[in-house]
């Protein structure tokens, strides 16, 4: 009986007009300044007022049902939505170029695993649950939080503010695995939800763009899935550096820890910061 409703109350949020964009603008301006004030509560203040999550739901609402007009229609939203907010990145970026270097907010999202995609999914299913069955409704901010597709956006326009383009790389791959897994995911919950497709052209949209989403989320966890290895290896060699260098000198505060695989062995470089003589 709801599924009018969810479907009226989706297409509604995820309409593309004058306020859409100016939500878009505004979170795209605060989370920036709170990635470059490496301010979480900041960043967090401008995911609560970013609207994306709905045209990525509505997304995710035209593949279950096959309506092929939602989904570009959604999609288009989300694209000018992103670019307004990469826009406002890159010349915030290029207006203080300087103060992302040591910015944690900054250098965590370059970085993405497999747990951003654990993430993103189980956002893409609470969400779409929450809208479906509204006694949670209360509950969509913390899927605004948890979905945090606007922050690496902001990432990517910093990066090539800096012309970082390895940083441009990572941003770009959390936000594609975020963006999929959330689509899949409430994908998942409105077919168990039973919103189904009328006709029999519409199924065969929906199976098609089910396929499309599915053979996404597969090609994204190839990478995701080597860099959490490579990630879990530097987590392990970092603690077995930390252990020698507190049994050979006792406590101490290491910093700037820089790792390089030899052939024979592993060079280390890292600076000690003590407060009694180190011998």
């Amino acid at each position: 009986k709801r599924q009018p409703k969810v479907y009226a109350q989706i297409t509604e949020q995820a309409q593309g007009d004058f306020d859409f964009y100016i939500l878009s603008f505004f979170s795209g301006v605060i989370i920036t300044l709170g990635i470059l004030v490496d301010s979480t509560a900041v960043v967090i203040g401008g995911m609560l007022i970013a609207p994306l999550v709905w045209p990525i739901l509505a997304m995710a609402l035209g593949i279950t049902m096959g309506r092929s007009f939602l989904l570009r229609k959604s999609l288009s939203t989300l694209i000018k939505s992103a670019l307004v907010i990469f826009v406002v990145a890159v010349l915030i970026g290029i207006v203080v170029p300087d103060l992302v270097v040591e910015s944690s907010e900054y250098l965590s999202r370059p970085s993405p695993t497999l747990l951003e995609l654990l993430i993103g999914l189980a956002a893409g299913f609470v969400g779409a649950f929450i809208i479906a069955y509204p006694k949670m409704g209360s509950a969509i901010a913390g899927v605004v939080v948890a979905a945090a597709v606007v922050p690496p956006l902001a990432t990517i326009g910093l990066s090539l503010a800096r012309s970082d383009f390895s940083s441009v790389g990572g941003a770009v791959l959390l936000f594609l695995s975020n963006l999929v897994a959330i689509v899949f995911a409430a994908s998942i919950l409105f077919i168990i939800s039973n919103f189904k497709s009328k006709t029999a052209a519409a199924e065969e949209k929906r199976k098609t763009g089910f396929r499309w989403t599915l053979l996404l989320l597969i090609v994204i966890l190839v990478p995701l899935f080597y860099i959490t290895t490579q990630t879990t290896q530097h987590v392990r060699q970092v603690k077995a550096v930390q252990e020698v260098v507190g049994s050979t000198v006792g406590v101490v505060e290491l910093s700037d820890i820089k790792i390089q695989e030899g052939d024979n062995a592993i060079d280390v470089s890292l600076i000690l910061r003590s407060k009694n003589t180190i011998e």
